[in-house]
């Protein structure tokens, strides 16, 4: 089981850049969406403290995306580093409810999604069309706070229910 650590981790981030590598027919202002997806990954995994991402295999994922989609080499993998590193210093943060967890995601996603899209800017010279950046952020948190539901309620089902002790009162 020691090994799932590392597999699962690697292995989510990777599907999710195949994913996001896949032509969808999206049309040109959705396109950003898809790339924001193994952020997703790299935010959750980084902050679960059972698991273990290595950044090569973040730095690996955006230079594939890049190679794959054409786009400038090295502009995802910096967004993945960016990201990967806003995940490491959230970690840092004590947080205790959903709504908290959900609040900094909401930060770190905005926070890497502004530094794409200043990337990109920089890349053409020219300051780009900033809604693709915005929708793709929405959906990011929205995958974001589906998958932190879906875990807070997978890990109370693991669970064991709490026994009921019955005394007697003399």
């Amino acid at each position: 089981m020691r090994w799932l650590r590392f597999l699962l981790p690697v292995a989510s981030v990777a599907a999710l850049t195949i994913v996001a590598i896949l032509p969808w027919g999206l049309p040109t202002a959705d396109r950003f969406v898809l790339p924001l997806l193994p952020v997703v990954a790299i935010y959750c995994w980084t902050l679960d403290r059972d698991a273990w991402l290595p950044e090569w295999s973040v730095f690996l994922a955006g230079l594939l995306l890049d190679v794959l989609t054409q786009g400038p080499l090295g502009y995802w993998a910096l967004v993945y580093l960016v990201a990967y590193v806003v995940a490491v210093y959230c970690s840092r943060f004590d947080v205790d409810t959903t709504a908290q967890r959900l609040a900094l995601f909401t930060g770190a996603i905005v926070f890497v999604t502004l530094f794409a899209w200043l990337a990109a800017s920089a890349y053409f010279i020219a300051f780009l069309d900033a809604e693709p950046y915005v929708r793709g952020a929405g959906v990011a948190v929205l995958a974001a706070a589906i998958i932190t539901l879906l875990r807070r309620v997978a890990r109370s089902a693991g669970v064991p229910a709490r026994p009921v002790r019955l005394t007697r009162r003399d």
